[in-house]
Order: structure tokens, then sequence, then C-alpha cells
């Protein structure tokens, strides 16, 4: 028996120290408070001026965007609250489960910086191919408001890439493969 197989039968390898709860819970906070962030920006972000006015809600991806940082932050509450509460050793249910709802939270929250990021290109660009101008031109502050919350949330795609990392190592170096 090699010695992965004894630290898997002694519980050695399920065990999380401090360092790694302390680093995963750290990164679940902060894009909790980025999403946060992001969601309340793009939910406040509305203009009215000479051409009209214009809100979040009058385009799809940008209702996207909130809908996936309201999930994000929503996620990362609880599941701070959870690595931070484990017991050792870690079952390999739980860590099945944070591997699983990570990877579904990370690809949310890409789709939903993607759409809006295309979105706020065509709006600070347009598309001249078809005779459609920068609508930043009349709505800048909403343009600027968004940009910092399409910002916020690729910071937090970036964390959820590192998170998911951090738990397809936990699983796949601490388990065997199915």
């Amino acid at each position: 028996m090699n010695k992965i197989d004894q630290n898997v039968i002694d519980g050695s390898a399920l065990e999380l120290n401090q360092r790694e709860k302390m680093v995963e819970t750290t990164l679940r906070v902060a894009s909790m408070a980025l999403s946060l962030s992001g969601l309340v920006i793009m939910i406040k972000n509305s203009v009215s001026n000479d051409f009209g006015s214009l809100s979040y809600s009058n385009l799809v991806a940008f209702m996207y965007l909130v809908s996936a940082n309201g999930v994000c932050a929503t996620y990362s509450l609880f599941s701070a609250l959870a690595i931070s509460d484990i017991p050792c050793p870690i079952s390999k249910l739980r860590v099945w489960t944070f591997f699983f709802f990570d990877q579904v939270v990370t690809y949310v929250v890409l789709a939903a910086l993607t759409v809006s990021a295309e979105t706020l290109y065509l709006a600070y660009k347009g598309n001249k191919a078809i005779t459609w101008s920068s609508a930043c031109d009349s709505y800048g502050v909403f343009c600027h408001k968004a940009l910092v919350s399409v910002l916020f949330t690729f910071v937090v795609s970036i964390l959820y890439m590192s998170l998911s990392f951090i738990s397809s190592y936990r699983l796949f170096s601490r388990f065997e493969a199915l």
C-alpha cells in the first residue's frame, strides 16, 4: 500500500489545514463583496436625458449580469460559512459538492461577463456595418457605471476560476477517480 492510500485510510489526506481554510474563505468573501458591488452598481444604473431614459433592465445582458452576480454572492456567502465551519476530516460528498457548485458558479459568472462585455463593447463602439451608432455618446454615465460593474464581474470570474482550481485539486488529489 502506498503512502497516498494509507493517508486516505487514516484520514490525514482529507483534512483541511488552517491555511487552506483561510485562503479559500478569503477568496469566497472577496468574490461575494465584488459580486454585491457589481450588482448594486448595475441596479442603480439608470439615466434620463433628452434622448430618453435607459436602465439596466432595458438590456437583457445586464439583467443576466445582475442575476448572475446575485447567485454568485449568495453562493459565496453560504460556501464561505461552510468552508470556515468544516470539521476535519472533510467528507468525499462535501468535496464533490463544492467542486460541482464552484464549477457551475464559475461558468454562470463567466457567461454573464462575456455577454455583458459584448453589449458594452457595442454600446461604446457601435456597429457601422448595420448603421448602429455608439450609445455611449448619448448615455456616457450609464456606460461608465456598466463598465465598472463588468470589471467587478471580471475580477469575480478570476476569483472563481481560482476557487474551481482549488476545489478540483482537492477532489482529484485526495480521492481516487471513479
